[in-house]
């Protein structure tokens, strides 16, 4: 049995830091993510365990744009993924499947990235989006939390993965030993993803961001419904206005043709069931 005590984060080049692990019922997360039985820390295991959260637990942000307040409480986020069958965006992925390797005895940190906007040639604020650091016999990165992404741990410093969604690799951003950028290869080009520090991080560093995240006209979340899974090979993604079915070289568009359609999709592509709202304009007010 495995256990449920507090573990040391450690990585080289920072100081040693001590999170004590609540109690978690991580077998029905594991039945959740249809994961079978336990094994010890390895990358084969956490290989498995980011591909069957990717294949079963979607990204979206339903909550926004049904005027439901979304909390950094791992409690609340677990009801609401592991028990309700539902998704949620970075802080609540990433913060669960946290808590879940945590519980499972990985050695593991959140950290922070910022996700690059090559329209404006920048990076989005600190604490923008929440990514995992996991020390094996190498320390890996890994994202729950990211829609349309790796699907395989990458290690640091300059690891390298392939797969059904792309090719991506690691560099070091700078001189600095403890920041990091994730790329996608686009045709002869690297294009940028995010930013990110091995910094370890709590939850309750999330707060702010996830506030304007979910509130702030300028949040793209706030723009637009999305909900997207991963398949074994491709996609599927509902918004507002379509449904976007990849199926390795084949991609099908269909039109959302009403907010009963919306609730249908929803319900034949993801399992989820709501009452759908249409999105708010920058006023605030349901369009």
């Amino acid at each position: 049995m495995l256990s449920l005590h507090g573990r040391p984060d450690h990585y080289a080049g920072s100081k040693t830091i001590f999170v004590k692990t609540k109690s978690m019922n991580y077998i029905q997360y594991l039945q959740h993510l249809q994961v079978n039985k336990t094994e010890n820390p390895s990358y084969s295991f956490l290989s498995k365990l980011k591909e069957q959260h990717l294949l079963t637990v979607p990204f979206e942000n339903l909550d926004i744009h049904q005027g439901n307040k979304i909390v950094l409480d791992e409690d609340r986020i677990y009801e609401k993924i592991v028990i309700g069958g539902r998704g949620g965006f970075c802080y609540e992925l990433n913060g669960l499947f946290c808590w879940l390797l945590r519980s499972l005895g990985f050695t593991i940190s959140m950290a922070s990235a910022r996700v690059y906007m090559p329209t404006k040639e920048r990076f989005t604020p600190e604490f923008d989006h929440m990514v995992l650091v996991v020390d094996l016999e190498k320390t890996y990165l890994i994202d729950v939390g990211f829609g349309d992404s790796f699907r395989k741990p990458i290690a640091l410093l300059d690891g390298k993965s392939e797969d059904i969604s792309g090719i991506y690799r690691l560099r070091p951003l700078g001189s600095g030993q403890d920041t990091y950028i994730l790329q996608k290869k686009d045709k002869n080009d690297w294009q940028t993803m995010y930013s990110f520090t091995k910094h370890p991080r709590v939850l309750s560093d999330f707060e702010e961001m996830n506030a304007f995240n979910q509130n702030s006209p300028e949040s793209h979340f706030t723009q637009q419904t999305i909900c997207s899974i991963a398949t074994k090979n491709g996609r599927v993604s509902l918004s507002d206005d379509f449904l976007t079915i990849t199926d390795g070289n084949s991609k099908s568009k269909i039109n959302v043709t009403s907010p009963k359609d919306f609730e249908q999709k929803l319900r034949d592509h993801f399992g989820i069931q709501l009452n759908y709202r249409k999105p708010k304009n920058p006023e605030g007010q349901h369009l």
